[in-house]
């Protein structure tokens, strides 16, 4: 199975993981992001993986900070 990796377009630290050949998940417009990597589960961080099966998709945002988290 291969991941398919997105770039949010306005909101660039917001990653976007998808299964390759699924629909985009709803409540997400295609247009708003950009296609970067198809990766195997082999080269995909093993709780990516797991969102992915489980729920469709796995969103995350590079460059969270400590400040983030206490809100």
């Amino acid at each position: 199975m291969n991941f398919r990796f997105h770039v949010h377009r306005a909101k660039p630290a917001y990653r976007l993981v998808t299964a390759e050949g699924a629909a985009f998940p709803s409540g997400a417009r295609e247009a708003d992001w950009r296609f970067t990597a198809s990766r195997d589960r082999r080269d995909t961080n093993p709780d990516v993986a797991r969102l992915v099966d489980e729920t469709g998709y796995c969103l995350f945002k590079i460059g969270l900070t400590f400040d983030d988290l206490a809100d």
